[in-house]
């Protein structure tokens, strides 16, 4: 199974951790990136209070952790090593040392999860401003959610942003843009407005590659349950702008839960709900049953692993992968031009 709709066009990013104009021994000092044994989200970084806050779950050994990712500035190095296992029952400190001597301490706040966790900004009630200005969910750029914003900005607007339902409560609106006749040319017309958790990590060479899937997490839950409204889009067109005469879009709202202790994710457990039914006067809760363990022969194919992996009977659950889309072949760049999906309050039910 091809993990579906999301479009992402190639850009370019240049990052630098040292200015080009400086000479002699660098005096830069962060950790860009903290990550645990037995982690869940992302950890957050407040690089002005110099304090990293995160997640493990419940099963993890708070008193006997190590970091299993530690970036710091360049030339820097950390304090204790990153190979230590430490207790982080309580605040742990680490100190940076810049290449010129000069030092950062950086305390380490762990918060161990409870055996029934939801997934952070669930609710979809926090979205903060990239520099390109656009808005991404989550309080900052440490979010567990992503969309594919950063592809269809290069030739217009977002297409996924908050809408506010009332007040604070705030929802997520995903639309099918219609890229236009330059995008048909490479093959990449129809944008679908898509929501997942993971990351963006731009691969120039093949764009869908760019998406990774999937934040770290430890709950079993039997099912998932989200608000959701849906409006399908006309006309269908293709890659490359060509109208389906007959076809019509459907939304995707799925979830999967893996383990990838091994060099390959296993599935743990699968659920999905595609529908193309308009729905526009009130938001339609749903409940998605989860199953544990292989699908059926019945099952439709896309809503099995690609590499026919499944985890054992009582394999633990390392990571979770939400989606949504506006479009269910958003992947092969097709859909119905201005289908919009919007969500909101998404629970995992124990």
């Amino acid at each position: 199974m091809k993990i579906q709709h999301l479009w992402l066009l190639a850009g370019l990013l240049l990052t630098g951790c040292v200015d080009d104009k400086f000479f002699g021994n660098s005096s830069e000092k962060k950790i860009l990136s903290f990550q645990l044994e037995g982690q869940v989200g992302n950890a957050s970084i407040d690089q002005s209070g110099r304090t990293i806050s995160l997640k493990v779950g419940a099963g993890a050994n708070i008193r006997a952790l190590k970091p299993t990712e530690v970036i710091l500035s360049t030339f820097a190095t950390l304090s204790p090593l990153p190979d230590e296992v430490r207790d982080f029952s309580v605040p742990v400190t680490y100190r940076v040392t810049a290449e010129d001597g000069s030092t950062a301490d950086y305390v380490v706040t762990v918060e161990q999860e409870g055996s029934e966790p939801q997934v952070d900004n669930s609710s979809f009630d926090q979205w903060y401003t990239t520099p390109k200005g656009y808005q991404e969910p989550g309080a900052d750029a440490n979010s567990v959610w992503a969309t594919g914003n950063a592809g269809v900005t290069t030739l217009g607007g977002a297409n996924v942003a908050p809408l506010t339902i009332s007040g604070s409560d705030l929802a997520a609106k995903l639309v099918t843009l219609d890229l236009g006749s330059l995008a048909g040319l490479i093959g990449q017309r129809m944008g679908a407005g898509s929501m997942f958790t993971g990351k963006f990590v731009l691969d120039i060479q093949n764009p869908l590659n760019s998406t990774i899937f999937g934040v770290g997490f430890s709950g079993r839950p039997k099912q998932f349950a989200v608000d959701y409204a849906y409006s399908p889009g006309t006309p269908y067109m293709d890659k490359s702008g060509q109208v389906q005469a007959g076809k019509s879009d459907s939304c995707d709202i799925y979830l999967f839960l893996e383990n990838r202790n091994g060099p390959e994710p296993k599935r743990v457990a699968t659920g999905w709900f595609r529908s193309g039914e308009e729905v526009i006067s009130a938001f339609r809760p749903i409940t998605v049953d989860l199953t544990y363990g292989p699908l059926g022969a019945a099952v439709p194919d896309y809503q099995k692993p690609a590499n026919g992996l499944y985890a054992d009977t009582g394999d633990p659950v390392t990571h979770i992968t939400v989606v949504f889309s506006s479009s269910y072949n958003g992947a092969f760049f097709e859909g119905g031009t201005n289908s919009t999906l919007v969500v909101n309050n998404l629970r995992l039910v124990y």
